[in-house]
């Protein structure tokens, strides 16, 4: 683990930082992230953190907090997010409206973003997430929100520390330039290494006029991006300033995908082809990147199966063909009749051999713009080549090391009625030799209209309320029922009876996988409904509201279906999407069928499909009960989970953010990617 040296010195971490009439304790040291009391005796981890040295003074700052915001989310948000909340799933973090307000104004620190109002968390959750807006409709809520937030900025803005710039904003950088830095850096690199040692440069990012602040968020996305598709690699690794000016950077591949678990040693080793399910069993004329026709949908999973080795080995023939496969850019990108980017400056020349088509570097590719790396190692099909996703759950799980010794309950289980997803989800956690699996089982809503008016007319379509005891299944799911891998639910209503067919699968569901990788960092894959690997989840199921921000609250949040009235798209919920989302790792989530289950049963849902004879079966209740955790011990897993993840990036943003404030406040993934579609005036399509 590497420590941040400027922060041992600081005695208290940001959120521990508070008059002792909080009652609140301090620590020696910050491990990289704030540590908050979360107001029930636990502690909740935030990734901002203020520290000494950014000169930030607190005292004032409660005061104005006190004049501008805290009034706003006391008279909106402190039904959930103050401690005043009692029930079984109270007091929900981040705390930031709380009846304390030094508890409130610690929360509160984390979801602003002073230099660049607009983008505060508050502001954001309201405008493009849709959460439970307060006013007549989300923009207005939001416009309330920025208003607040931009109040108490204006009474802390000489408190805001500068962002450096290795350049004068007005110096252009020219292509001659970059390309000297670079020759100065080779000319240091012993020759044995240069064939691994690439460069990449933020030029563009700095002519284009952005801010120091955005430059900052670009170089951690990179890091990040770099990082978090690097399966195996045991520790964060940042790209190299050159010569300190911020602008271009070497890497050396072999620190992200020069290590693996997969046999490589086959002449004709090379990594799986990552096309659409959809575009191999439905369209005609897609080819894959090496132009040939895919196989049959079932059998084309099938095949893609890693021989594995007995452990982890460094491997130079897995960061070449890693490499090589993020020149190509996103070749095999789901397509829906729009035409993809296939990176501009990453395309070079092929040459045939045979039958195979084969690519080789450019000679005079010097570097690739940084922007356009980062949006293309984070593009579906490019993420799960070099992430060596195989086929199916059950030899994912195989690989990933998902610890099923105590058979089904291995996992803690867990149903949120309120997720990002259409309907309620179900998902369940595992550990791994590196830390953490959690895996979802979420199906497909149909009918349009209210999901909650819906629920309350009894047409529940979660099944996990009707039978809340999982039943795994082999079909498409492993070699045998015990792989415990695959959930099939069987309803005994009419209202989903079609879309849970039995023991063969036939799902109408999909699955999303959130792992820790060794490096800290968390990956994520998307499987379909036999359990096979996607590049994307549908628009039924879970939306980017990225994606749909701007479409009507009532269209977004209550119609199911893509295209219903023009206004849901196809745009589907990818790699980048989930990198959004998850901006601070796990995000937590209640388990409301035990919260529920514990305050009487009224609460979860009867009805046809519901839970109807089962909460008073005596015998089911306590088996659910230790299949299902409370809210309160699964919080705490997930603020371990989220310290995993937080420490990592504390890491990246150490060595990747000029300046004394190491903080990101937007996720810098998805600013990079979607200022790289602005700027090269890439399409947004199905899966990009």
């Amino acid at each position: 683990m590497t420590t941040r040296t400027n922060l041992i010195k600081v005695a208290i971490p940001c959120g521990l930082v508070l008059l002792a009439a909080a009652g609140l304790r301090s620590a020696t040291k910050s491990p990289g992230y704030a540590e908050i009391p979360d107001g029930r005796g636990g502690i909740n981890v935030e990734a901002t953190l203020l520290t000494s040295e950014m000169g930030f003074d607190k005292a004032r700052s409660l005061k104005a907090f006190q004049e501008t915001l805290y009034p706003v989310l006391r008279a909106n948000c402190s039904g959930c997010h103050s401690t005043e909340n009692k029930d079984a799933s109270g007091a929900q973090a981040p705390v930031h409206s709380d009846i304390n307000v030094n508890l409130a104004h610690e929360y509160a620190l984390t979801r602003v973003n002073f230099r660049e109002p607009a983008e505060s968390k508050f502001v954001v959750r309201m405008v493009i997430d849709r959460h439970n807006c307060f006013a007549e409709n989300c923009g207005v809520a939001g416009q309330k929100m920025l208003a607040a937030v931009t109040a108490w900025r204006d009474k802390v803005a000489d408190m805001i520390p500068d962002v450096p710039r290795g350049l004068a904003a007005t110096e252009k950088v020219t292509e001659d330039q970059v390309v000297a830095w670079i020759e100065a850096d080779k000319a240091k690199t012993p020759a044995a290494a240069k064939e691994f040692i690439k460069y990449t440069s933020f030029h563009e990012l700095h002519n284009a006029g952005v801010s120091a602040q955005q430059l900052n968020y670009a170089r951690a996305g990179l890091s990040k991006a770099l990082n978090g598709a690097a399966r195996w690699a045991p520790r964060i690794v940042n790209p190299v300033d050159v010569n300190g000016k911020g602008i271009v950077y070497r890497l050396d591949i072999r620190d992200y995908w020069g290590y693996t678990l997969i046999d490589t040693s086959a002449p004709d080793f090379e990594l799986f082809n990552t096309l659409s399910d959809d575009d191999i069993g439905f369209s005609t004329g897609k080819v894959d990147r090496n132009g040939k026709a895919p196989l049959g949908v079932f059998e084309n999973f099938v095949v893609q199966q890693n021989k594995l080795k007995p452990e982890v080995t460094k491997d130079e023939k897995f960061a070449r063909l890693a490499w090589e496969r993020i020149l190509r850019g996103n070749v095999e990108a789901a397509g829906n009749g729009t035409p993809l980017p296939n990176i501009d400056g990453f395309v070079g020349a092929r040459k045939i051999a045979g039958n195979k088509q084969e690519y080789v570097e450019p000679a005079d590719l010097k570097y690739v713009e940084a922007a356009q790396l980062t949006y293309t190692v984070t593009r579906p099909d490019v993420y799960n080549a070099i992430l060596a996703v195989p086929g199916y759950f059950w030899m994912f799980e195989q690989e990933l090391g998902v610890d099923k010794s105590k058979g089904m309950d291995s996992y803690k289980y867990m149903v949120t009625h309120e997720a990002i997803t259409i309907d309620s989800r179900f998902m369940y956690r595992a550990s791994t030799p590196n830390g953490y699996y959690w895996k979802t089982f979420d199906i497909f809503t149909e009918g349009g209209g209210d999901i909650d008016k819906q629920y309350a007319e009894g047409k529940v379509s979660q099944p996990m309320y009707q039978q809340p005891i999982p039943r795994f299944i082999k079909e498409q799911g492993g070699t045998t029922p015990g792989d415990f891998t695959y959930v099939a639910m069987l309803p005994l209503g009419s209202y989903q009876q079609a879309k849970y067919t039995g023991a063969a699968g036939g799902q109408a569901s999909a699955e999303e996988v959130i792992w820790s990788l060794p490096n800290g960092l968390q990956a994520y894959a998307i499987f379909g409904a036999w359990a096979q690997r996607r590049v994307d989840a549908f628009t039924q199921i879970v939306r980017d509201p990225r994606l749909q921000r701007y479409v009507a609250d009532s269209t977004n949040d209550n119609l199911t279906g893509p295209g219903r009235n023009g206004a849901v798209t196809d745009q589907r919920l990818g790699v980048a999407s989930c990198a959004g989302c998850h901006i601070d790792g796990m995000n937590r989530s209640n388990n409301d069928i035990r919260d529920w289950l514990d305050e009487g049963g009224q609460k979860i849902p009867k009805g046809a499909n519901g839970a109807g004879e089962w909460v008073n079966d005596p015998a089911t209740v306590k088996r659910v009960r230790e299949l299902y955790p409370t809210s309160k011990e699964m919080r705490a897993q997930m603020e371990g989970d989220r310290s995993i993840f937080l420490n990592a990036m504390s890491q990246v943003k150490e060595g990747m953010i000029l300046g004394v404030d190491k903080n990101t406040y937007v996720e810098p993934i998805v600013w990079t990617t979607e200022w790289a579609q602005k700027h090269y005036k890439y399409p947004v399509a199905r899966s990009n």
